[in-house]
């Protein structure tokens, strides 16, 4: 008996004391998830108790007729969709099931090219033909804008065999599109319009965007995890209007999600709209509270965090005010050096760094603590930064050239490249190659470059800058060399 108590506590051996100790270690979460670990606010469960299968009384995902069926019912009213769906596999599940029931193997889509990789894995999954449209190009902040309607309707039109558009919006840095808009044009053409807003699962908020699903979307998929109270790999996908089959959907979910759901999941999934329905004073004092600190942080000398001014240019429709982008272009030589001095100086994790920012996540369950932490932080840091030349002011520059030879079309499809016989080769000897491989930071998780685009020497050297500036570039199967098509 002893010896199987020994052995048990050797199975709950080490990932599990190193999530216990860095919970405890002190470090404030300006990321992911969005209940920020905060046990005030979460239910006191006992996970192991409710850790159930399909018996009598707890309903079936996959064919909910009962409790399920109620609790995403009660989803679909809050967000005003016709149907929602409950994600256990995450978002990835809902855009893999959504772009799967709203094409064919073969169609052409017009796909957003900031979307996350797992669009791309839904097109290479079914076979797609990507016409890329790119945002617009934000180019003092190294951010990408939103996506402009009169281009998506130009590229309808340039593109009569385009089957269904797919764009992101909000992204990772709260920028919003105007979806009602880009909607209104694609329903003209009689396709569907699937919005990843994976970011946006909080807009139903008072004093936030609106969620595309009231601006006429006819898929919209939400993480309810990232700025919500929920649990990691929670999601929702909303369905509303004609142009999507809801039979097709749901059979796609069916297939892209486990058939083992987790009730814990769903749980807080159900949880996390219940706290929506009831947590209006905790949600005012939220919006209070970030309109303060932004006020606050307004006053900095040498870190600047965009907001609603940016509304009206660069096709940004609106912004979430609750993505603080910690922008250092042309400070410092890039947003990772803020990211690292937040981290190791003063205990404050954001969610990641780019070029020229860092990004702090916030969400309804942050602490007076966390808040005092990262404002004091941000004011002791830009007090050194007035002290500091300029430096490195083209990095964006970079950016802004990189995204305008997004235009050129993609040799391959992703399906081709992912088939054709492939070499390896070095990074320096890849100019002018077709990619065979993905090359993504993550987080955001947004590929730099897809399979089947040309490998052009202005992303080498993009490459090679984010790789001196310490940003790992993760697709490679070796580092130093690039899987290309033969």
């Amino acid at each position: 008996m002893d010896d199987k108590v020994d052995l048990g506590r050797i199975y709950m051996s080490e990932l599990y004391k190193k999530l216990q100790e860095y919970s405890i270690s002190g470090i404030y979460p300006f990321h992911m998830p969005g209940h920020k670990r905060n046990k005030e606010y979460m239910p006191n469960w006992n996970l192991w108790q409710i850790d159930m299968t399909e018996v009598e009384g707890t309903d079936n995902l996959h064919h909910a007729e009962g409790i399920l069926k109620e609790a995403m019912g009660r989803a679909a009213n809050l967000w005003g969709a016709d149907s929602s769906y409950f994600l256990v596999n995450g978002s990835t599940g809902g855009i893999l099931s959504a772009i799967a029931a709203i094409t064919k193997p073969g169609d052409m889509v017009l796909v957003a090219r900031n979307c996350h990789k797992s669009v791309y894995h839904a097109l290479f999954l079914n076979q797609l033909r990507a016409v890329y449209i790119y945002p617009e190009w934000i180019a003092e902040y190294g951010v990408a804008g939103g996506i402009s309607p009169s281009k998506v309707a130009a590229l309808l039109e340039k593109y009569p065999k385009i089957r269904a558009v797919i764009v992101t919006s909000p992204t990772y840095e709260g920028i919003v599109s105007d979806i009602g808009q880009i909607a209104k044009i694609v329903h003209q053409k009689e396709i569907p319009l699937f919005v990843d807003e994976a970011h946006g699962a909080h807009f139903y908020y008072s004093g936030f965007p609106v969620s595309a699903i009231k601006k006429g979307a006819d898929l919209v998929v939400q993480s309810c995890h990232k700025t919500l109270p929920a649990l990691t790999q929670t999601g929702l996908l909303h369905l509303k209007g004609a142009f999507v089959e809801k039979g097709k959907l749901e059979e796609f979910l069916s297939i892209y999600q486990t058939s083992s759901p987790s009730y814990i999941l769903m749980a807080s999934i159900d949880n996390a709209i219940d706290f929506l329905m009831k947590g209006q004073a905790e949600i005012q004092a939220y919006t209070e509270k970030l309109l303060s600190i932004r006020e606050e942080l307004a006053q900095l000398s040498c870190i600047v965090i965009p907001g609603k001014e940016l509304v009206g240019k660069y096709a940004v429709y609106d912004v979430d005010i609750s993505k603080l982008i910690l922008s250092v272009c042309g400070k410092v030589e890039n947003g990772k050096w803020l990211y690292q001095k937040l981290r190791c100086e003063y205990e404050i994790q954001c969610e990641m760094a780019m070029e020229g920012y860092a990004l702090a996540i916030t969400s309804v369950m942050d602490t007076k603590k966390g808040w005092q932490r990262l404002v004091y932080a941000l004011k002791e840091i830009d007090s050194i930064l007035k002290g500091m030349a300029l430096r490195r002011e083209h990095i964006v520059l970079e950016n802004k050239e990189l995204a305008s030879s997004g235009l050129i079309e993609p040799a391959l499809t992703i399906t081709e490249a992912f088939y054709a016989e492939k070499i390896a080769v070095p990074w320096e000897e890849a100019a002018g190659r077709i990619s065979a491989e993905y090359i993504y930071l993550y987080p955001p998780g947004i590929p730099l470059l897809v399979p089947g685009e040309t490998i052009t020497e202005a992303f080498i050297c993009k490459a090679d800058t984010l790789a001196q500036c310490g940003f790992e570039l993760q697709g490679q199967r070796k580092k130093g060399e690039i899987l290309v098509v033969c």
